[in-house]
C-alpha cells in the first residue's frame, strides 16, 4: 500500500488508515484496515462516474435499475454506495446499519457523506438490528465484513429469514461474497447459496469483476428474490454463473 496518508487512527471497530493512493489503477481515497491492510470503503478522484469497487459499481447498477424507493445497507462502511444513491435517486431513503460509530465522522469528514434526511444511520450489528426493526425494505443490501470474512452471524439461515421478513413483496437482497467459485476455499459461497435457496425462491449469481481465475478469492454478489422472477444478473454489468454445486 502506497500513497498519501490522510487520517490514521482507532474507530471502535479497530484501527484504521484513509489514503489517497491507486487502487487498481485509479486515483482513489481508500479506507484500509491494517490488519492486514485490507481495502475496507474508497471513492474515486479520478472524476469518472463508476464506483471504485466493481461490487458496490454492481449494487448502484441494480438500484438504478430497479427505482427502490425503500433501502437497507447492512454494513455500510463510510457510506460509498449511500453517497452514490443519494446523489442518483431523488425518491429514496436509505437506512445504514453500521456497527463502527466513529466510521460515521470519518464518512462525512473524509469521503463527502451527506448529512440528508433521507439517510438515516443506525449503529448496531446487522442481525440484531433486523431481529428488534419490522420495517420493509425494496432492496437489502449485505456488505459486512470483518477483514474479508463476513460476520458469522449473517451467513446462517437464520440471517436469510431474518433478510425475508425484511423485504417488500417483489422486494430484493443483494450480498457481496468474498470467495473463490471453485475449491476448498469456496466453501463460504456454496454455504451461503445454501442458506439463501432455503428461503428465497429464486437466486442469480454474479461475478462482480474481470480477468480473475475462478480458483483465485473475489467479489461475487449473490442475489434473491421472492416473488418476482427477474433476471436480476441483467441489470448489472456483472457476469452471471450458475449457482455452485451445494
Amino acid at each position: 500500500m502506497q500513497g498519501q496518508t490522510v487520517w490514521e487512527g482507532e474507530t471502535e471497530g479497530g484501527h484504521y488508515q484513509i489514503v489517497d493512493t491507486l487502487y487498481d489503477g485509479r486515483a482513489a481515497r481508500v479506507l484500509y484496515s491494517l490488519d492486514p491492510q485490507t481495502a475496507q470503503s474508497g471513492v474515486a478522484t479520478d472524476g469518472k462516474p463508476d464506483l471504485l469497487f466493481e461490487y458496490n459499481q454492481c449494487f448502484f447498477e441494480l438500484a438504478s435499475s430497479l427505482l427502490p424507493k425503500t433501502v437497507l445497507i447492512i454494513g455500510g462502511g463510510v457510506g460509498t454506495l449511500a453517497t452514490a444513491l443519494l446523489a442518483a435517486l431523488p425518491d429514496v431513503h436509505i437506512v445504514m446499519v453500521e456497527p463502527d460509530a466513529d466510521l460515521a465522522g470519518l464518512a462525512y469528514r473524509y469521503f463527502d457523506l451527506p448529512r440528508d434526511k433521507r439517510l438515516q444511520i443506525e449503529h448496531a450489528d446487522g442481525l440484531s438490528w433486523l431481529q428488534q426493526h419490522d420495517t420493509c425494505f425494496d432492496i437489502i443490501f449485505v456488505d459486512a465484513f470483518t477483514n474479508e470474512q463476513i460476520p458469522r452471524e449473517l451467513q446462517t439461515a437464520e440471517a436469510f429469514q431474518a433478510y425475508v421478513k425484511h423485504v417488500q413483496p417483489g422486494g430484493v437482497i443483494a450480498m457481496n461474497v468474498i470467495s473463490t467459485y471453485h475449491g476448498l476455499q469456496s466453501k463460504v459461497l456454496r454455504a451461503l447459496c445454501r442458506a439463501a435457496g432455503q428461503t428465497f425462491s429464486q437466486l442469480d449469481l454474479i461475478v462482480a469483476g474481470e480477468g480473475y481465475s475462478l480458483w483465485l478469492p473475489q467479489n461475487f454478489v449473490l442475489l434473491g428474490q421472492t416473488t418476482t422472477r427477474r433476471r436480476l444478473a441483467d441489470y448489472t454489468r456483472g457476469k452471471a454463473m450458475e449457482l455452485p454445486a451445494i
